[in-house]
């Protein structure tokens, strides 16, 4: 665990940058751990939700001494309020990762074999939108660091365009799931329809608050 405490002498984005790289590795694991669920690997899934489970904690401690550690005067040119609205923005993405593993692993439902490859699909497009939320995050301290120099904010706002593209192609991914799963449902558990029709909303949410993230950080690159 890093030294808050020393860090917040210099800066507080490196906690920043570092909740967000475990918001990333609580992602990460969701396309193995669809793989597992739908080959019926039991022990896989629950290895997978482990990790998930591990990473949102690690994130909710750094978001916790965050919060305990920030002043509430930063003698920088970003507002403390915008700064821990980033941070719970990131964490929701984290705990709606984990709401996703914690009902899969309890509640193991698979889809007709006929949708995994458009799940799989719409889970990797996600991933990548987290992926690109952590690059910026990473990109935003040395953004800071450097004074908001040009070369590093227009860095920025090309990769926050990208999570915008991102989040949309998730969208339409999303929508076609939907409409095969309603073509499909008298083929399922009527029970199951419903819940993976609220899955696909939540997986959609984890590229929806990546974006939101990305457009907050926007508007502080724009100040």
């Amino acid at each position: 665990m890093i030294n808050l405490g020393s860090i917040f002498v210099k800066s507080p984005f490196k906690p920043l940058r570092e909740h967000m790289k475990k918001v990333h590795e609580s992602v990460a694991p969701l396309a193995p751990f669809m793989d597992a669920l739908h080959e019926g690997n039991d022990d896989r899934l629950k290895q997978l939700r482990l990790e998930i489970q591990e990473a949102e904690e690690a994130a909710d401690q750094i978001k916790n001494d965050i919060r305990n550690h920030l002043p509430h005067s930063l003698f920088l040119p970003i507002d403390r309020r915008d700064l821990l609205a980033v941070l719970d923005m990131q964490d929701s993405i984290a705990d709606t990762a984990q709401d996703i593993s914690d009902l899969l692993e309890l509640r193991k439902m698979k889809l007709p074999n006929e949708m995994r490859p458009d799940l799989m699909n719409y889970v990797g497009v996600i991933e990548k939108a987290c992926s690109l939320g952590y690059s910026i995050s990473v990109d935003f301290e040395a953004l800071v660091e450097s004074g908001f120099g040009k070369h590093h904010t227009e860095k920025i706002v090309t990769m926050i365009d990208e999570v915008g593209q991102v989040e949309s192609e998730a969208d339409d991914l999303e929508n076609q799931l939907i409409r095969k799963l309603f073509q499909m449902e008298t083929e399922m558990n009527a029970v199951d329809v419903v819940f993976w029709y609220q899955l696909f909303g939540q997986i959609g949410d984890i590229a929806d608050y990546t974006e939101k993230m990305a457009n907050r950080l926007r508007l502080l690159v724009a100040k």
